[in-house]
């Protein structure tokens, strides 16, 4: 028999071992209300150290950690795990994520691509509504854990208009049609929101995909009313609202009666994704304390070790920065000197015969303290991050490649927090398609950018059939990164290293087969037959351009001479592009001259339309160029227009 959440019978029998491996997850217990209340007393038991060392981390994130001073020293907390957290976080959340989707066949290229779009697409938006990477990445830093909901807002799609009787005019009908389908393709029908770890209990005998999960939290008894009216709790204060939720079940308690009596929900999975970069260490008892730990964990008493220093040093600086006086004479009359004595800045004292004042010694930060300060830094971040990593650049001389390489080095800290992020977003995606293909069961469109720039996609439940494998790779790059991937896999593809589609993936392109379609498309535009076709089409329209030329010049080109300017464009360029901002062909640039190739100024101009106001500025430009005047300086960005050369 098979027993729920993984529990095995004591049977040895071989047929019975291949049934309990071979069970279907979906098949579940039913939900009672005393199995709900019953997980959640055990998990709030079990998981109360793992809650406390929650806490505690959040204390050094937020700079609410105590540590021993004396009564009248100073109390300096370093930021040094905020700066750790959020470095971390800023390395495994990059602007793109690089989606990729397998193709189910040899003929399913179109379909994985497809798919590919749709999710690039989909993260974009679920950012967009509700951004939660970087509260999960910071989540799963501080606690070694972190869970994130994604599921259908169907609040965000309009419903449908009741169809109109046989008698009844149905044209305001369409148009509330109409109205739906343009509301459905702007507006992404999903949400996904962060949840805090401790507000949960989970099943913990699954390992990465927990059976299942309890969500618990405090809401306004009013708000329960509101969305339940079936509901007979308690019409104020506040309320406990449990969700309890399974690989095929769901059921909400609040103030121990049922909101949502339990019933199947319909993604075919659980809608919780869970963050687990592994960082602690997997017991026999899987105790929570032990599974989950942040990168802050173990390194607290150093943490607060480190503020404990400086501190002290603060309190040596001050009393240096501040001393005291010294006040040394024949009594009576140095008393008077106290008392009248200033140290105002610019404050003038008189001082009487044989009263002097002196500064009193105070000691000088031992050396000590700097050596144990050095030594507490250097421990702390050989257990989270070094400060390479934070963006301080490595003490001593040292080059921007050696820099790189210990970035690089560093980083290695951040494996595990990376490859859990990564592991999630595929899991994230694949509840997405679910919600798609078994939740909304209808098209849904996404619009979003990628490093490649917009895209748009539309997909339908036909077009995922059941396919949701995808695989995510961050790659936090900077511009500079970029640019230098765009020309490895470019020159990869040239050298016929790799095929076109491979390069066009690894430069970030996500619909190689559509760029491959518009590069043919291209091509056949640029044939002699389809150039010539288009210049006859052009010359028939030698009155508009000239028109366009015209008012281009602001009355300056007369008539007579827009059309002569629009003739010479149309049989001087053809089959090239006409001229644009973009086009940098041989014929719109000039000449090079000797003192240009000394100087190794680059002499490219935009293009312009000969005989027009553009054309006379760019003589101007000419005229004064370093290229004629030597290696001078002339306005630019960092020069504010008007300065003279110097």
């Amino acid at each position: 028999m098979v027993s729920y959440q993984g529990q095995q019978s004591m049977s040895a029998d071989p047929e019975e071992e291949i049934l309990r491996e071979s069970a279907n997850p979906i098949d579940e217990p039913l939900v009672s209300q005393e199995l709900i209340e019953d997980k959640l007393n055990q998990g709030r038991t079990k998981f109360k150290d793992f809650y406390d060392n929650c806490s505690e981390a959040e204390e050094f994130y937020l700079g609410e950690f105590d540590f021993d001073v004396p009564e009248t020293g100073s109390l300096v907390r370093l930021g040094t795990s905020q700066s750790v957290i959020n470095s971390l976080v800023a390395h495994v959340t990059p602007q793109f994520l690089d989606i990729s989707v397998p193709a189910p066949g040899s003929r399913g290229q179109a379909r994985a691509e497809l798919i590919e779009k749709f999710l690039k697409g989909a993260n974009h938006m679920l950012e967009q509504f509700s951004p939660t990477r970087r509260e999960i990445a910071k989540q799963m830093a501080l606690y070694g854990v972190a869970w994130e909901k994604t599921e259908f807002a169907a609040n965000r799609w309009q419903e449908f208009p009741e169809p109109p009787r046989d008698d009844e005019d149905d044209s305001d009908y369409k148009q509330k049609v109409k109205d739906v389908l343009e509301n459905r393709n702007l507006n992404f029908p999903m949400t996904s929101t962060p949840i805090n770890p401790k507000t949960c209990v989970w099943d913990l005998n699954n390992g990465q995909n927990p059976r299942w999960i309890i969500h618990y939290y405090e809401v306004d008894a009013d708000w329960v009313s509101a969305h339940f009216p079936d509901w007979d709790g308690p019409m104020t204060g506040r309320v406990e609202f449990v969700e309890y939720w399974s690989q095929s079940q769901v059921a909400y308690l609040a103030d121990g009666r049922f909101a949502l009596e339990p019933r199947r929900h319909g993604y075919k999975t659980l809608p919780f994704t869970q963050y687990w970069p592994h960082t602690g260490l997997m017991t026999e008892d899987a105790e929570p304390e032990h599974l989950y730990r942040g990168i802050l964990h173990g390194n607290f008493d150093m943490l607060r070790a480190e503020s404990r220093l400086a501190s002290q040093y603060m309190d040596i600086v001050a009393n240096s920065a501040w001393p005291t006086r010294d006040f040394r004479g024949p009594p009576g009359i140095t008393e008077q000197v106290m008392d009248g004595y200033e140290e105002t800045p610019g404050a003038k004292n008189f001082m009487p015969q044989n009263v002097t004042v002196e500064a009193s010694k105070v000691a000088e930060p031992p050396a000590a303290i700097q050596i144990a300060q050095s030594m507490m830094s250097r421990a702390i971040e050989s257990n989270t991050a070094p400060a390479v990593v934070r963006g301080e650049r490595p003490t001593g001389a040292a080059s921007g490649y050696h820099t790189a390489v210990l970035a690089g080095i560093a980083a290695l800290n951040f494996g595990p927090y990376v490859e859990a992020s990564q592991r999630g977003l595929q899991n994230r995606n694949s509840i997405v398609l679910h919600i798609v293909e078994n939740v909304i069961q209808d098209k849904v469109t996404v619009f979003g950018k990628t490093e490649a720039g917009a895209l748009d996609a539309v997909i339908r439940p036909n077009d995922i059939r059941s396919h949701t494998v995808n695989m995510v790779q961050l790659t936090p790059t900077s511009p500079e990164e970029q640019e230098r991937k765009l020309n490895l896999w470019s020159n990869l593809w040239r050298a016929g290293f790799v095929d076109h589609d491979t390069s066009l993936r690894k430069a970030g392109v996500s619909n190689a087969l559509d760029v491959r379609s518009r590069l043919l498309a291209e091509e056949f535009l640029k044939s002699q037959q389809v150039q010539q076709v288009l210049q006859g089409e052009a010359a028939r329209r030698v009155p508009l351009l000239a028109q366009i030329i015209e008012s281009a010049s602001g009355g300056q080109t007369t008539t007579g001479q827009a059309e002569q300017i629009a003739e010479n464009i149309i049989n001087t360029q053809g089959s090239q592009q006409l001229p644009n901002a973009g086009n940098f062909s041989s014929v719109n640039q000039p000449p090079r001259t000797l003192a240009s190739e000394r100087a190794r100024v680059q002499t490219n101009t935009r293009p312009v339309v000969p005989g027009g106001v553009e054309e006379q500025n760019l003589v101007a430009r000419q005229l004064s160029s370093p290229a004629r005047t030597g290696n001078r300086r002339v306005p630019g960005r960092d020069i504010s227009p008007g300065l003279g050369a110097y």
